[in-house]
């Protein structure tokens, strides 16, 4: 169910309204928020997909499952960045992420993480759905701080393979994820801002479906276990290496995120923006997991250009506890 949960003067003309989506009116809550960047637009289009999977099982349209759980979803936190076809706050260039937890009586942008806040404050589990910083594509991953038991077990759950486990800054503390630091909660990356890439939101799509039905909030009536036991590998913050350009240029990727790479083995090269030469070759500086990588093409010196995961020290698999 379509719900308004405020209303706001808006400077660009007309009201600005929050809305959420309902679902269930027992067990323990999950709350899907996307949207905190307009630009973000894989986790905007993959909340709209859960909304209309889950109207058509709460209609009877979908004889496979039943909802037994409940569910909230917040689709586009940040709308007028969104119209505005931007990451941040239009008037102000503020970042509704680090908004938190806002002030019912403030700005817009605080009036609104204010109202996010007070809306999920009260939920068992959350996701936050987000894509990579800009220039930059992501291979679909959890990002976590501190884990406890319960988000260990929704690592199993979603059945992703790869997590990073990251360092907390000190701007972390007013974003979202940080004020849900009481509730069962994870971030799900995927992607490039300003893009949509299917394949990508229906693998994430697929894993909140495990996540709700191994934690009894969906029903599959179908009875269909998973053949595949996914191993997923937590890295921590010391297992990445940011692959750093030297020069200005161009740069030329020619492998994919989400490709193991070998030590040595090519990710691209930086060209120069006039004469076309070549200035520089970017190899991995160890194996591992291509985890980010550059997308726009312009680079500046000392920039980095991917992300890699390198599980020198050791990784788990997660297994039933």
């Amino acid at each position: 169910m379509k719900e308004k949960i405020l209303t706001l003067p808006n400077p660009f003309g007309g009201d600005l309204e929050l809305y959420k989506n309902t679902w269930g009116k027992s067990g323990e809550p999950l709350s899907i928020v996307s949207g905190l960047q307009g630009d973000h637009l894989n986790g905007m289009f993959l909340n709209s997909h859960l909304t209309q999977f889950l109207d058509s099982i709460v209609e009877g349209l979908d004889p496979h499952y039943t909802l037994t759980g409940q569910v909230q979803t917040f689709p586009v936190v940040n709308a007028n960045a969104v119209q505005s076809g931007s990451r941040l706050w239009p008037l102000d260039g503020m970042n509704m992420d680090l908004a938190f937890p806002g002030n019912p009586d403030g700005e817009t942008a605080e009036a609104i993480a204010s109202t996010i806040w007070q809306h999920t404050k009260d939920s068992f589990w959350g996701i936050i759905l987000q894509s990579a910083p800009p220039h930059y594509e992501d291979e679909p991953h959890i990002q976590t701080y501190k884990p406890d038991g319960r988000v260990k077990k929704m690592y199993r759950d979603l059945q992703i393979e790869t997590v990073r486990r990251q360092k907390e800054s000190s701007t972390q503390k007013v974003n979202l994820f940080h004020q849900w630091q009481d509730i069962s909660s994870v971030i799900l990356s995927a992607g490039s801002p300003r893009t949509i890439n299917l394949q990508q939101c229906e693998t994430l799509f697929q894993s909140i479906l495990n996540f709700m039905k191994a934690e009894g909030i969906l029903k599959d009536h179908r009875n269909k276990k998973s053949e595949h036991k996914t191993k997923t590998r937590i890295y921590q913050s010391d297992e990445e290496i940011a692959v750093r350009t030297t020069t200005a240029g161009m740069f030329l990727k020619e492998v994919k995120v989400g490709n193991y790479l070998k030590q040595g083995q090519k990710i691209g090269e930086v060209r120069d923006i006039y004469s076309g030469k070549r200035l520089e070759e970017i190899t991995a500086p160890e194996d591992g997991l291509l985890i980010t990588l550059r997308q726009y093409p312009i680079v500046y010196e000392k920039e980095p250009m991917a992300i890699i995961l390198t599980a020198k020290k050791s990784w788990r698999e997660y297994l039933p506890f």
